[in-house]
């Protein structure tokens, strides 16, 4: 199913125009697109609202003035643009009318026809909520699955036909924070988890609990010996078993009617990429910067909220120099990792290599200790996973916005009380970032022709 992805900004624009007067008003949206496992994701990109004397609304039907049409089409052409129509119906679970589907029948393929090669949205507004669905130059056409609006907040405001329902009272003592409401739309977000290990398992267990349901995890890795001390997802017996089939259990275990989608390979695939691009949040639990460096990029192009979470240990001979981690926060506006530094070029140059290619690096002193197993201990990656959880929560609540960089100092270094210090650190958007460059061009920004490995994955879902 099909993603709208709205920027804060642009939604209150947009809801000031539709419920500026009593009665239907209408607007449209220029968005980028891309594909997701077939279903089209829409990043919003502008609004045109429609003068309301512009539109002649009858009992059986609506219409703008020519010279309106011809003025939407022409900015979709000049901007390579998707378009997205708009109008709105008030009340809590906007559906669309008898009147709006006979509109359809000449209108969609008109502007398939004016726009080719691009999907057409199609959305009614109510007051709290959004329905829509999509329509595709192959003729077709389904339901869009999720509406997020995000900036200081991350909001889900899909209407779905079980709008309304009761939750399961195992939410009760979350009401409070996240409402009834709230906790609904917890459950209507798509998380993508990249990595499923040591910060990754502790994760995904807090966020099936919190209320996520619909779930796509990605790992190539199984476990062994040397994991069984911080897989939470594990049992004894498991032992060289995928970490992702760990996962999924887990979940399952908690919420068996939760959707997960599990992709057994590297995140640099062609089908962890494709899927990746379809969710609504993003969670990188690796601990390389391969992997970073490209669910960076994916979340600044697709303008996808994106916890990237790390821990460390430096130790000689059983004397703890350094301990701790670190969680940054890229959110469509900035800063991204490459801003604040947190990408090693080398490693990631090297993560990112062919076999032959890492030998040679290593042989010729271009980068040493790449393959050397950091130490990591249970604790200090459930306190940072958790601190990850704690932000996206009050993220999707609107508590506050996320911060974008925090510190985990174990040992209390140069601080006047020696303790465990959470610290939220100063940063900024650089300017100039390359990366913040591509902030919004989906496709454009080429994400997967330089980084995809073409090889088929194991892939289940369930």
């Amino acid at each position: 199913m099909g993603t709208i992805r709205i920027p804060q900004e642009i939604w209150a624009r947009t809801y000031a125009h539709l419920y500026s007067t009593p009665g239907e008003h209408f607007a449209f949206y220029l968005a980028s697109w891309t594909y997701s496992c077939e279903q089209p994701v829409f990043l919003v990109r502008d609004v045109i609202v429609i003068p309301d004397d512009h539109v002649e609304v009858s009992k059986t039907d609506w219409t703008l003035t020519p010279d309106d049409v011809i003025r939407i089409i022409n900015k979709a052409v000049k901007g390579n643009f998707a378009l997205i129509e708009i109008h709105n119906h008030g009340g809590t679970t906007p559906r669309f009318s008898r009147t709006d589907r006979q509109g359809f029948n000449e209108f969609v393929p008109y502007v398939l026809d004016s726009l080719p090669n691009r999907p057409y949205g199609a959305t009614v507004w109510g007051k709290t909520t959004v329905y829509a669905e999509y329509f595709l130059p192959s003729a077709g056409h389904g339901l869009i699955n999720s509406i997020v609006v995000y900036g200081s907040k991350l909001d889900q405001i899909v209407s779905k036909d079980d709008d309304g329902h009761f939750l399961d009272t195992r939410f009760d003592r979350q009401l409070p924070w996240f409402t009834q409401e709230g906790q609904r739309k917890l459950a209507r977000l798509k998380v993508g988890i990249a990595g499923a290990g040591g910060t990754g398992s502790p994760l995904i267990q807090y966020l099936v609990y919190l209320g996520i349901r619909d779930f796509i995890v990605i790992d190539d890795d199984a476990s062994d010996e040397t994991s069984m001390n911080r897989l939470v997802t594990a049992y004894a017996t498991d032992i060289n078993t995928p970490k992702t089939i760990l996962a999924r259990r887990l979940i399952k275990s908690v919420a068996p009617d939760a959707r997960v989608r599990i992709i057994q390979d590297k995140v640099q695939s062609e089908e962890a990429l494709d899927a990746l691009k379809g969710v609504d949040v993003l969670f990188g639990c690796f601990d390389n910067d391969g992997a970073r460096l490209i669910l960076n990029e994916l979340a600044v192009a697709y303008h996808i909220p994106y916890f990237d979470i790390s821990t460390g240990i430096d130790a000689d001979d059983g004397k703890i120099e350094i301990a701790g981690g670190r969680l940054a926060v890229v959110l469509p506006d900035g800063p991204c990792l490459n801003c604040i530094g947190e990408i090693d070029s080398d490693e990631a140059r090297y993560y990112l290599a062919n076999d032959i290619d890492r030998e040679f690096m290593q042989q010729h002193g271009y980068v040493s200790g790449m393959d050397i197993k950091a130490p990591s201990v249970i604790s200090l990656n459930a306190v940072i996973a958790g601190s990850a959880v704690n932000e996206f929560a009050v993220f999707v609540s609107g508590l506050r916005r996320p911060h974008p960089f925090t510190e985990l100092d174990l040992l209390g270094i140069g601080r006047p009380v020696k303790s465990q210090w959470m610290t939220p650190m100063q940063v900024e958007r650089k300017q100039g970032c390359p990366v913040c460059a591509n902030s919004g061009l989906g496709d454009q920004a080429g994400i997967e022709q330089r980084y995809v490995i073409v090889q088929r994955s194991r892939i289940e879902s369930m």
